[in-house]
Order: structure tokens, then sequence, then C-alpha cells
């Protein structure tokens, strides 16, 4: 394969046809890229652009 040769494990975003070498940075591309819309905190009102620094977040949110 050489540099530029398709890995089997890359995937391809379906909307814009990015490739990713897996499965959580095509979520996270996803989610930046495609979903405007941000995650919110329910207790302190921070917005996040990714799901899964919003559930860190809430691990020391009070």
């Amino acid at each position: 394969m050489g540099l530029f040769g398709s890995n089997k494990n890359e995937l391809k975003c379906k909307k814009c046809g990015t490739v990713l070498s897996d499965s959580q940075r095509l979520k996270k591309h996803q989610e930046k890229a495609h979903n405007k819309k941000k995650e919110k905190c329910r207790v302190c009102g921070q917005e996040f652009d990714y799901s899964e620094d919003l559930r860190k977040h809430k691990k020391n949110c009070k």
C-alpha cells in the first residue's frame, strides 16, 4: 500500500467524503462538521462542541 493507498480500517463520512482512521474520529468529525448544535450542561449552562467533552465535564460540574 502506498502513501495514498486506502486502509481497510478507514471510514468515510457519508455527508462530505472525509476519510478518517477510526469510528471515534468519524463520530467527532460528524458532530463538529455536520451537527451545528452544541451540547449544553444542564447544571451550569456551559456549551460543548462534542458530546464526549460534555460527558467529561459532567464528572466535575457541581
